[in-house]
């Protein structure tokens, strides 16, 4: 009889990703709701984000520049409280490296009250530099565990 080996499964690495802000803008969308009720919920569909474009400083061997798109997601809001409506969670965003560009494109969501005062940081030129940590990119693909804006690196 012999005994079935269990794969051990492999971990993500991890990667700090620093870019360098060059340019940034918002953009802003508000309509009422067409979607069917059991997709969207609510009358109204508000997206507010913030896009943050520059090069990268590290690493420097996957892509020449970088696009952040910070959006807010009201579910996050709660996150203080006793009981949150979120439980855990393994990434607060997506990044990927779309075929055929040589950007790689951030995509984080943050708590819908932390984004005004975001852009708003954004708008004086506060914000010079972003740190985000996620797994190692993997086929062009990898998720977003943290995001640090400041204004020195």
């Amino acid at each position: 009889m012999t005994k079935k080996r269990k794969k051990k499964k492999k971990e993500s690495e991890t990667e700090r990703y620093e870019i360098e802000v060059e340019d940034w803008e918002v953009a802003y969308r508000f309509e009422s709701n067409t979607a069917p009720k059991d997709l969207v919920e609510g009358v109204f569909w508000e997206h507010l984000r913030l896009i943050l474009t520059g090069k990268i400083l590290s690493p420097l061997e996957k892509a020449s520049s970088a696009k952040i798109e910070i959006a807010s997601k009201p579910h996050m809001d709660d996150h203080w409280k006793t009981e949150p409506t979120i439980k855990s969670a393994k990434a607060i965003g997506w990044m990927e490296i779309p075929k055929g560009e040589d950007t790689l494109t951030f995509y984080c969501l943050i708590p819908s009250r932390s984004l005004p005062s975001v852009i708003l940081a954004a708008g004086l030129a506060k914000v010079k530099f972003v740190s985000i940590s996620g797994t190692k990119l993997k086929w062009r693909k990898g998720t977003i565990s943290s995001v640090s804006l400041s204004k020195d690196r």
